[in-house]
């Protein structure tokens, strides 16, 4: 279940599509997760949730006439994948079951979003827009910074993160000083 896991894998780094796209250039990026989870041997059944009618069609081009990896498939993920885990600083895929349990009402996949975004661009640029965007977020939610550490987000996510961990890191990056200490 959840083979493109929440849709992450299907936006991932552009060097890690290149490599899969000099592999198979008529497949979708998402293809590769789903292809990924089908091909070992005790699964038997993938479930993929899409949201379009192209990630339907999509999905139903591979998967009607099913062809499992070959040993230099799983070779190639396992390179994506060390790509993928060096771009995202906190795997979040933004299911946010998290927030039906925070009784501050926390936005954590929406905070999470941005602090990955906000780490990405730093490498290029001085300044970016996330800041602007947390601001407008904590407006609407609560802070980072206000986390009481009840721990009932990390109970229900399906990713196991040590989610107040990272809002801390979330508030020290956003709100500096008046975050958690």
């Amino acid at each position: 279940m959840e083979p493109v896991k929440g849709g992450t894998l299907a936006d991932i780094p552009e060097e890690a599509e290149k490599l899969f796209k000099s592999y198979h250039s008529d497949m979708s990026v998402a293809s590769w997760a789903i292809r990924f989870a089908a091909s070992h041997e005790n699964v038997m059944l993938v479930l993929s949730g899409m949201s379009s009618m192209e990630q339907l069609k999509d999905n139903l081009s591979y998967m009607e006439n099913f062809k499992p990896f070959a040993p230099e498939e799983f070779e190639l993920v396992c390179e994506a994948a060390k790509m993928i885990n060096q771009s995202v600083a906190i795997p979040c895929t933004g299911c946010s079951y998290c927030i039906n349990k925070c009784p501050i009402n926390i936005a954590i996949p929406k905070y999470f979003a941005l602090y990955n975004a906000d780490m990405r661009e730093l490498e290029t640029k001085a300044w970016t827009a996330q800041t602007m965007l947390y601001s407008h977020f904590s407006e609407q939610y609560g802070k980072a910074g206000d986390c009481i550490r009840c721990g009932q987000c990390e109970k229900i996510c399906p990713q196991h993160l040590p989610i107040r961990e990272w809002l801390k890191k979330v508030a020290e990056r956003f709100e500096g000083d008046q975050g958690n200490s």
